[in-house]
């Protein structure tokens, strides 16, 4: 059981806990995912670490970042890694170098960015909940988070609206090409109206859609599950790795 320094409770990290272990030198970084296999007073014991992606390389005694998540928040804390004596599986200690942190809340910390998107109104808020034919409009976003983003979106959106988004850049962000989002708000900036969407996540989709609706949208919509969703809490805490390591945030 680890210390959390930053909220002075203990948090569990329990055995076969997925880790994730970052390497950060040079502005660079590389990521790895294991399982804890035993924790002891001072050091962790993990298995043989798959490389995820990234240029940086697991080497022993160097420093690296451990993250894991709990449903609140992702923890994270440096340590020293170094290859068991004798292991012929691979396996890793980890030795904390300070107290855990929680870094990142679960829902869901924002980051400035402009992406060039797509958008087509599915369906109007104003009670009569028929499906509408795709037309698609270019827009963009101002902040994004794993939980939705704020987008322009021009005259017409209204809260309540369900539009269908294409994301340009939606492969390097670990995101579905086709995803669906409620419109919860609209707020002018510099006189133009944006939207602040929430992603409409796969077991939610039958609260906005009937079976038969369901069946003339594209499959991909269905794709943004819990998975794709943590998929785009590590690209935003990627984010804001670099954004720290460039002194911009």
């Amino acid at each position: 059981m680890l210390n959390t320094a930053a909220s002075k409770k203990k948090k569990t990290l329990d055995l076969w806990d997925k880790i994730e272990i970052v390497v950060e030198r040079d502005g660079e970084t590389g990521l790895y995912i294991t399982r804890v296999e035993d924790i002891g007073p001072s050091r962790i014991v993990a298995s043989k670490p798959e490389y995820v992606k990234g240029n940086r390389l697991l080497a022993d005694n160097i420093r690296v970042y451990v993250q894991f998540r709990k449903p609140d928040a992702m923890y994270r804390f440096p340590a020293k890694i170094v290859s068991v004596p004798g292991s012929s599986s691979g396996a890793v200690e980890l030795f904390p170098l300070q107290n855990m942190q929680r870094v990142q809340r679960r829902n869901f910390v924002r980051i400035d960015r402009k992406i060039d998107l797509k958008f087509s109104r599915l369906k109007v808020g104003d009670g009569n909940r028929r499906l509408l034919e795709a037309c698609w409009r270019d827009s963009y976003s101002k902040n994004i988070s794993a939980g939705g983003m704020l987008m322009w979106v021009g005259d017409n959106i209204e809260v309540g609206d369900i539009l269908m988004i294409r994301i340009g850049d939606y492969d390097s962000m670990g995101l579905p090409r086709l995803m669906t989002a409620l419109c919860c708000r609209i707020v002018r900036i510099s006189e133009e109206r944006f939207a602040g969407v929430e992603f409409i996540k796969r077991e939610n989709l039958s609260r906005h859609f009937h079976a038969r609706e369901l069946a003339r949208l594209p499959g991909q919509i269905g794709q943004f599950d819990n998975h794709i969703q943590n998929n785009m809490v590590r690209f935003i805490f990627e984010e804001q790795v670099r954004e720290r390591q460039k002194g911009l945030i």
